[in-house]
C-alpha cells in the first residue's frame, strides 16, 4: 500500500444515505478530518440506484414509476442528509456529490471512485446499515461489497459513532 502523498490532499469519500448509519459515517469522518495534520479533501456521497430498463415496453412502464418513486424519496433523503452536514459546516470543508445511475450502489461507488473522483481516494468511510435477512441474502452488504472491491482502505462505522467518545480518550 503506498503511503499518502504530500503534495495532494487526503482525500476521504463518506457514503451517506439518511440512515442513522449513514450519519454516524458521516460523523466518524469529520471527527477524522478534524484531526488530521495535513490538507484533506472531504466527499460526501449520495447515491441514488435506480432499476434498470430493458427492452420491453410493459415493464419500462413499472421500471419508469419506480424509478419516479426513488428519486422522490432520494430528493427527501438528500434534504435529510444536508441538513444534518450542516452542523459540521464550521469543523470542516466539505464537498457534496449526488449519483443517479442504474444499478446497484456498490458497483455504482466503485465505478465513481475510480472514474469519476479523478483524484485517489485515500480512504472510504461507510456506515454499516442494518438490513432484512432476506435484502441481505439477496443484494448483501454496501459495506461488504466495498470491503472486498475496492482498490483503497475502507473504514465501515458501526452503529451510531459519537465525537464525544473520541474526547474521552485524551
Amino acid at each position: 500500500m503506498e503511503l499518502h502523498n504530500t503534495t495532494r490532499p487526503y482525500t476521504v469519500v463518506v457514503r451517506v444515505d439518511g440512515t442513522r448509519e449513514g450519519f454516524a459515517a458521516a460523523e466518524y469522518a469529520c471527527s477524522l478530518c478534524v484531526k488530521l495534520k495535513v490538507k484533506y479533501r472531504l466527499v460526501f456521497l449520495y447515491v441514488v440506484a435506480l432499476y434498470r430498463r430493458t427492452g420491453l415496453n410493459l415493464i419500462n412502464r413499472q421500471t419508469d414509476q419506480l424509478n419516479a418513486d426513488i428519486r422522490e424519496d432520494a430528493e427527501s433523503g438528500m434534504t435529510k442528509c444536508k441538513q444534518f452536514l450542516s452542523r459540521f459546516e464550521s469543523l470542516v470543508d466539505y464537498e457534496w456529490i449526488s449519483i443517479k445511475d442504474e444499478g446497484n450502489i456498490g458497483p455504482i461507488i466503485i465505478r465513481f471512485i475510480e472514474d469519476g473522483l479523478h483524484t485517489p481516494v485515500d480512504l472510504v468511510v461507510v456506515g454499516r446499515t442494518v438490513e432484512s435477512a432476506f435484502k441481505k441474502m439477496v443484494t448483501g452488504h454496501v459495506s461488504d461489497f466495498l470491503l472486498q472491491n475496492l482498490k483503497c482502505p475502507v473504514m465501515v462505522v458501526k452503529d451510531e459513532y459519537d465525537v464525544s467518545d473520541d474526547e474521552n480518550d485524551k
